[in-house]
């Protein structure tokens, strides 16, 4: 059986949950010995070296301006090079420049759409997105909300649904970090968070929220490096609650955190589907998220965890106070979240949606 060649296209080079999803597609395909795997990237990073720990193969060429021809030539003349036979893109500009070079080399392409704020009323990128079709490719993407959005407001058609998926061995089998991991007591109860410290996030409304609690035994522990940290270190200073607040920047023990926390709290603003959610339910966490995106999807209110509007921090107060007052009820949703996420947020039946949407595509091994 001779090995289909898929070619992987991003124009971000993570820690993120795209890249994260490109990172397990990819390297889930490279292992498959039905399955070869090449990937176009921006730049050299994180992103790059952790798809060469997978096994695939990456060619680092830069975008140069937002309709590039050199670009465009260079990856349709690998594409005939090296026999490639599908593009995965992911992003915006990676999912238009790829279903033009597909287009131009005669070979299908799969766009996905991880979220929703590339777009606002910026025309060109709308008629980018739906000029997506007319090229040929399938856009697929991550959450029913961000389906919504392409085909109601931005005129998409024919869109599918393929929710992200997570390796959940990994974080169902993680240990605990001690509390001494952060100098303390014992019986401090700690409330987590992951992600980029990026506005859009909402760290802001979580540190107020640790501030207006009553509980002076809370600590907040946020992973994760951006633009917000210094901003969210002088909040908790005015706040009076600088020694409660540790920001640890990027980690790699994501999972091991999941399982220290106390409650794991997801304060966006925007979501497409949260990969970082998914971990904490695998983790068996005690969630608090917002309504917005496709957050209300993957946890259901009251039955995985607590929704809670953005930007209410007496509100995300009130729900954390709920969780780690009452310890039957913050077990009893972190079970059904970790059930939830056996039952559909698996990283198999993510592949099986793509190997599946690849094979529509007449792309499977062999072919």
């Amino acid at each position: 059986m001779s090995a289909a060649h898929v070619l992987k296209m991003i124009e971000t080079g993570g820690p993120g949950g795209a890249e994260r999803v490109m990172i397990n597609i990819a390297g889930t395909l490279a292992k498959d010995p039905g399955w070869r795997v090449s990937a176009v990237l921006q730049r050299d990073g994180w992103l790059a070296e952790q798809l060469r720990a997978q096994g695939v193969s990456l060619c680092l060429l830069p975008l140069r301006r937002q309709l590039d021809i050199g670009f465009l030539r260079r990856v349709v003349r690998q594409i005939r090079d090296e026999d490639i036979r599908l593009i995965h893109s992911h992003e915006f500009g990676m999912n238009f420049h790829g279903a033009v070079a597909a287009k131009i080399a005669g070979i299908p392409c799969v766009a996905t759409v991880h979220g929703r704020t590339y777009y606002g009323d910026n025309r060109r990128r709308i008629l980018a997105m739906r000029a997506l079709r007319h090229l040929g490719a399938t856009v697929v993407a991550v959450s029913a909300d961000i389906r919504e959005l392409l085909c109601e407001r931005l005129g998409v058609r024919d869109v599918r649904v393929i929710a992200n998926g997570i390796d959940l061995s990994t974080y169902e089998n993680a240990g605990r970090l001690p509390r001494s991991t952060w100098g303390l007591p014992e019986d401090a109860r700690i409330v987590g968070a992951v992600g980029n410290l990026y506005e859009v996030k909402g760290h802001r409304v979580l540190v107020e929220a640790v501030a207006r609690s009553d509980r002076s035994d809370v600590h907040l522990v946020i992973a994760g490096r951006g633009e917000e940290e210094a901003h969210l270190r002088r909040l908790a200073a005015d706040r009076g609650i600088a020694d409660r607040v540790h920001l640890l920047g990027f980690r790699s023990d994501v999972p091991e955190l999941l399982k220290t926390f106390d409650a794991y709290v997801l304060p966006s603003f925007s979501e497409g589907q949260s990969l970082a959610l998914m971990e904490a339910m695998a983790a068996r966490s005690a969630i608090v998220a917002t309504r917005v995106g496709g957050n209300p999807e993957i946890v259901r209110e009251g039955q995985e965890g607590l929704l809670v509007p953005a930007g209410d921090p007496d509100a995300l107060a009130a729900a954390l106070g709920k969780l780690l007052g009452e310890r039957e009820l913050a077990d009893r949703l972190a079970a059904a979240a970790q059930q939830r996420a056996r039952d559909v947020f698996g990283l198999d039946a993510m592949m099986a949606a793509y190997r599946g949407l690849y094979a529509e595509r007449g792309v499977r091994p062999g072919s």
